[in-house]
This record gives structure tokens, sequence and C-alpha cells, in this order.
């Protein structure tokens, strides 16, 4: 929980504010995982600190929350021509990926239980956090527009798919909900 705060505090998620009069603010949760190896041993024990976006009311919380994901004919296309060209394939996660996509709503929610600086204060979002119905937009979005910025551009059957030279990339964006 201590390392999940310290991202949360370090990526500029929010600004301590007294909470609006007539706003809605949202609650949270501390959801946990486990990460385990080959042989099913804990490697890591994992927090994250979630929106109940079930709460949130449209209008008011959020505007929009499409996302597109790249087609399932596409990536099995890229495959295909992967493995008859022998090419690699890479493959990446981002690591609290939500926390770098700048949120443009007004949202309100509660600090973190057991993180809470007891002045009776709200978190005012300026990035996405899971659990929030616009996050896969917002990151998406994120994503897209960096790619395009160092040369990638969307093909015409697919924007979900960029390419740049020899190179290409399958946006597949994919988070709690």
């Amino acid at each position: 929980m201590k390392s999940e705060y310290k991202s949360l505090v370090d990526n500029n998620t929010w600004v301590l504010v007294t909470a609006p009069e007539g706003r809605r603010v949202l609650r949270g949760k501390w959801v946990y995982k486990l990460k385990r190896g080959p042989q099913g041993e804990i490697i890591r024990y994992k927090a994250r600190w979630v929106v109940r976006g079930f709460e949130q009311e449209e209008g008011i919380d959020y505007k929009e929350t499409f996302a597109s994901v790249v087609k399932p004919m596409s990536y099995k296309a890229l495959f295909a021509i992967a493995a008859a060209l022998d090419l690699e394939i890479g493959q990446m996660d981002v690591k609290t990926a939500f926390l770098h996509g700048d949120i443009d709503e007004e949202v309100y929610i509660e600090q973190p239980h057991e993180m809470d600086d007891g002045n009776g204060r709200v978190c005012r979002l300026n990035k996405a956090l899971y659990g929030l119905r616009q996050s896969l937009r917002i990151w998406y979005n994120t994503l897209t527009n960096f790619l395009e910025t160092i040369g990638f551009t969307a093909l015409v059957a697919d924007a979900d798919m960029f390419s740049r030279g020899h190179i290409y990339i399958a946006v597949y964006v994919d988070g709690l909900r």
C-alpha cells in the first residue's frame, strides 16, 4: 500500500482540496493481488487504490468512455506475417499506465484509507485512476498521441495499428473497469 501510495503521490495524481459544495466525492478501495512465480510461490504482494467508478454519473463525473481496441484480424495478420518472415514480436506492459493520462473532468475522490491526512480534505484528480469509467479512454488517447509524436501513423484499415517504416504497433488497452 505504501509503494502504491508513493507512486500516486510521485505522479501528481491528485491535489488535496476541501470538497466543493454540492459535488460528489467518489469512494475508493484497496484491491490486493498476489504475484506468483512459475511454481506458484508468492513473488510480490500488490496493492492498488481503485476508484469505485460505478458511483460516477454521466455528464458530471465523465463525458466519454469509448476506447478503441485493435481488431482481432489485424493482430492475427500481424502474427501471420511475422511467422512467415521469421520476424521478432515484442510485447510490453506499462506499469501504472493510467497515471500517465491527464484527466479532463473535475473528479473528486476520498483519500486512500490508511493514508488519510486527517484534515477532511479530498483528492481532486489530475490523472486517471483504475476504476474510473473514462480511464481506458484517457490512456488510449495518451498512448496514441505519443505514438504520433514519434512518427508512427495509424493504418487506414485499423486505426489501432500504427506503423513507422517496418515497425508495427498494435494498441490494446486493458484495465479494471
